[in-house]
């Protein structure tokens, strides 16, 4: 086996490790800010929890096909996008991490569900669904932010100074097999997650 292949492997299991226990973190601490100093109810209103609302007012296919428009449409794509510029070899998309892990934990610390309230949800069952849709969602996009580093055309020197440099161009951007395989998983389980959701929103 090739060395660099390895050596590239090695790189994105790093990276997607790397990234889960940050988002963990955030996530279980906003949490708890959230259970235990914040009213419940803080975040409804807000737009991550009012898509979900216009998400529940529709046909399973169209609740579906809207679901799964925010998270590869939007939250992919911005993803993808910000990993095109890397200050001093940090990729940008590492940032999205941060408004994910935060909204991740402060909406269901504060029950602040569009559609549901979780105190009417024992914690077998909320466990359950909270991995099998939002604990796939962002490993999904951790997959794809981790596996898309590599797309850093535009570099910048400083976080203060916004002027970048083409390092490449578009046509030289080339994934890994390793990359290519954590980008594919990733959008596959973009598509179950969006589909056990909206199974669970047509239930409610």
């Amino acid at each position: 086996m090739n060395t660099s292949t390895v050596q590239t492997q090695n790189g994105v299991l790093k990276r997607i490790l790397w990234l889960y226990g940050l988002y963990t973190l955030l996530s279980n601490a906003t949490y708890l800010l959230g259970c235990y100093l914040l009213p419940e109810g803080f975040m409804r209103g807000s737009p991550q929890v009012s898509v979900g609302r216009l998400a529940a007012t529709g046909t399973f296919w169209s609740e579906f096909a809207l679901t799964l428009l925010f998270n590869l449409g939007l939250v992919d794509v911005v993803s993808v996008i910000l990993n095109l510029n890397q200050v001093k070899g940090f990729p940008m998309g590492y940032i999205m991490l941060i408004p994910l892990g935060i909204m991740s934990g402060l909406i269901p610390g504060t029950n602040s569900f569009a559609a549901s309230n979780l105190k009417q949800i024992n914690a077998w069952d909320g466990m359950a669904l909270g991995i099998s849709i939002g604990g796939l969602e962002m490993l999904a996009y951790i997959l794809v932010i981790a596996s898309t580093v590599g797309l850093g055309v535009y570099q910048y020197r400083s976080w203060w100074q916004w002027k970048s440099t083409k390092v490449m161009n578009f046509r030289d951007v080339r994934l890994s097999r390793a990359e290519l395989v954590c980008l594919i998983v990733g959008i596959l389980l973009l598509f179950f997650a969006a589909y056990r959701e909206t199974v669970m929103a047509m239930n409610l």
